[in-house]
């Protein structure tokens, strides 16, 4: 005879037989506006993460850049920093003006949970 326990799989949509909460974000993304040269940190919140995963793009070229700690691209100015599977941090260091535009946070749901922020970046003269 099998044990509940031998059965219990982690899936996205459940977690031993139990309905999984959906996570959703606990604050929108802000705007920023950060001077050339100085470091860009985009903050996304999730509450009630589970077993989905968070990920950063960029909106208009749609490159992915981030997959929960993982950097996936290859430009070694992007990092990722993380509190508690809930405060999400994209890095952009030594942001240029190419850097501006839109950036979206996104979960892995069914349908997928996306938000966006907007980075402006500014010449100091």
């Amino acid at each position: 005879m099998l044990s509940t326990n031998s059965l219990c799989y982690n899936f996205s949509f459940h977690i031993c037989g139990k309905p999984e909460t959906d996570p959703s974000f606990s604050a929108p993304i802000a705007n920023i506006t950060v001077p050339v040269g100085r470091e860009a940190i985009m903050t996304c919140i999730v509450h009630d993460l589970a077993s989905f995963k968070v990920a950063f793009l960029r909106v208009d070229t749609q490159t992915i850049l981030t997959i929960q700690s993982t950097v996936i691209t290859k430009n070694h100015r992007i990092g990722i920093t993380h509190t508690e599977n809930r405060i999400w941090q994209l890095r952009i260091k030594d942001v240029r003006e190419s850097d501006r535009g839109w950036y979206m946070c996104q979960i892995n749901t069914d349908p997928m949970k996306s938000q966006v922020g907007y980075l402006d970046v500014v010449e100091i003269k």
